[in-house]
């Protein structure tokens, strides 16, 4: 086992129980799950009930978002996409906005402490979204880190910042016009598969669109992540604040997808015929 370069080498340890648990997972499923997009939810609700701080509660959260990123590599999972802020948190208290840009500053530094590992682990880290909006050395930071790893693809993550799925659709249909107009490409070309291609996830190394959606904290909703490349997804609601997921909880979700990924491979073809 490896230890993620962005992850300090004590926080993930495993049982052993977790240990057999995980390796009857990976080498026994035989459905590959490759890619998983999350609603990291309930970091303010875990915190209001153990008595917290809100800033250790979202602390608690992007910690948390490391130790799922190792379990997910380690159980052969190479692709993770989450949703760290949308456009609609803009709607918060200026001070809650600030604490969530301190935590992103800290990890990004973090990160870029250890880029040497992140080159030998070839470790794929992409920012996406509104990035205009963020603070100036979180941006830049942001950019460094994106162009120094773009081309790996042995594990690969997405952060979503000051990001929604319709921002995202309305930003590729308006780059698809403009394509049009310099004569790149005819309105004929434009179809459903190239705006897909067009959107985040589906223009990673991989190519991979989500296998499972998945929110934490109860709330049945999909808060307008990534709605086009998950319509063919298994949607996982989970009745676990983020800060409280734990590795068993990833196992379930792992076995959800084990014993129903042939069905929803059976929708997905049907669907796909419908709409040809």
């Amino acid at each position: 086992m490896s230890v993620l370069a962005f992850n300090d080498a004590n926080s993930v340890h495993y049982s052993w129980l977790q240990r057999f648990a995980g390796n009857i997972i990976r080498y026994g499923c035989t459905s590959r799950l490759r890619h998983i997009a999350i609603v990291m939810d309930g970091n303010r609700r875990f915190a209001r009930e153990h008595n917290f701080e809100r800033a250790r509660g979202h602390t608690l959260g992007a910690e948390r978002l490391f130790d799922v990123c190792q379990w997910c590599h380690d159980l052969g999972i190479n692709e993770l996409s989450v949703y760290a802020f949308s456009l609609e948190n803009l709607k918060r208290s200026q001070d809650e906005i600030d604490t969530l840009m301190d935590i992103a500053r800290v990890k990004l530094n973090e990160i870029e402490k250890s880029l040497d590992k992140i080159h030998e682990q070839q470790i794929c880290i992409r920012i996406v979204g509104n990035l205009d909006l963020l603070p100036e050395d979180i941006r830049q930071s942001s950019y460094h880190l994106m162009k120094e790893t773009d081309h790996y693809k042995s594990f690969i993550l997405n952060v979503c910042f000051y990001y929604t799925s319709r921002n995202e659709i309305a930003n590729v249909l308006q780059d698809l016009a403009k394509g049009c107009e310099k004569n790149l490409l005819q309105i004929d070309d434009i179809d459903d598969d190239l705006i897909i291609q067009s959107l985040i996830a589906s223009t990673s190394q991989t190519g991979h669109l989500p296998d499972v959606f998945l929110r934490t904290s109860g709330e049945l909703r999909l808060s307008d992540f990534m709605l086009l490349q998950c319509r063919f997804s298994m949607w996982i609601f989970a009745d676990v604040y983020w800060p409280a997921f734990t590795i068993w909880h990833l196992y379930w979700i792992i076995l959800q997808y084990e014993m129903k990924s042939k069905t929803l491979v059976n929708v997905q073809n049907q669907c796909k015929t419908i709409l040809q």
